[in-house]
């Protein structure tokens, strides 16, 4: 009985880490952990760049299409992040959905 209850609760849990998209039938697995490889591959390589290293960025992956999203400092960096995105090998197409910050917002709204 015991052995069941590990079973059961193990594919559960291994049910549940697939994801939605999978338990939906919108991705397999396979594709799901190529996703989550490639957002791994594609954060390593916007934190490993010096110019936005400290830009608060997500990324996220379907089917190997990536989005970025977030606030870069400046036009640049957004920019550079696309760019980084694209060259990471396994990327298929990026969007990007990234804000850039305001520099005057405080001082106009001061007067």
């Amino acid at each position: 009985m015991r052995n069941a209850l590990k079973i059961v609760a193990l594919l559960a849990a291994a049910l549940l880490a697939t994801g939605c998209n999978v338990i939906r039938g919108n991705e397999t697995t396979s594709d799901y952990a190529d996703d989550a490889a490639l957002t791994s591959r594609v954060k390593a390589a916007l934190v490993a760049d010096e110019q936005i290293k400290g830009t608060q960025l997500n990324v996220d992956v379907y089917k190997g299409r990536v989005t970025l999203s977030g606030l870069a400092h400046d036009a640049s960096d957004a920019k550079r992040a696309e760019q980084i995105a694209k060259q990471t090998p396994g990327v298929q197409s990026v969007e990007s959905a990234i804000r850039v910050a305001d520099a005057g917002s405080s001082s106009k709204q001061s007067k």
